[in-house]
């Protein structure tokens, strides 16, 4: 019966992988189906308006700069458009991400609502990371305070008096246990 288990668990997991991997690329390409479909609307716009200038002013030299300088345009103007759609959240993410490595946990990387659908679902991952992140966080800085504090109380007890070696063992088994349970509650996700 484990066995059963142990094989259903491992091919729900694979299906899960597949599933996701494959919702990945589906945003991934169609956001690249986004930029082909526009860069060919906007070319085939201009290849119209070319052909009538071309009907207006005739063939030749002139011809061929108006045209040239218009598909320079139309590439200059889709690589700023998309670069900035798809490379500008970095730059912005790559600001969070330092001010999160400084030391502020809290904080959540954050997309704008025009940002490609890609950069978004990899935010979404990544801040499930940063919480995650934060919780050991939090949990390091609690059994930092619980270890000083029963040290303290450890040393406090030795200097009180000459404590005996039944109330050291005491003090340090209830410490173990203390620590013990902390180290449960995360491991449950308490």
């Amino acid at each position: 019966m484990c066995s059963c288990i142990i094989s259903d668990t491992i091919f729900t997991m694979g299906l899960k992988q597949i599933r996701q991997k494959y919702f990945v690329s589906k945003e991934l390409r169609l956001s690249i189906a986004v930029i082909i479909l526009w860069s060919l609307l906007i070319t085939a716009f201009f290849t119209y308006f070319a052909k009538e200038l071309s009907e207006k002013i005739g063939h030749g030299t002139l011809m061929f700069f108006i045209i040239m300088a218009g598909y320079v345009i139309i590439v200059a103007v889709l690589t700023m458009l998309f670069s900035h759609r798809l490379i500008g959240p970095f730059q912005r993410l790559k600001t969070e991400i330092r001010l999160i490595v400084a030391g502020d946990c809290t904080r959540r990387l954050n997309v704008r609502t025009n940002d490609d659908i890609y950069i978004k679902s990899f935010v979404i991952e990544v801040n499930k990371v940063l919480t995650r992140h934060e919780a050991m966080y939090q949990y390091k800085e609690s059994v930092s305070k619980e270890i000083d504090s029963e040290m303290m109380k450890l040393l406090s007890d030795m200097e009180s008096g000459e404590p005996s070696k039944e109330q050291m063992r005491e003090s340090i088994l209830a410490l173990h246990k203390k620590l013990k349970s902390l180290n449960d509650n995360q491991l449950n996700g308490k």
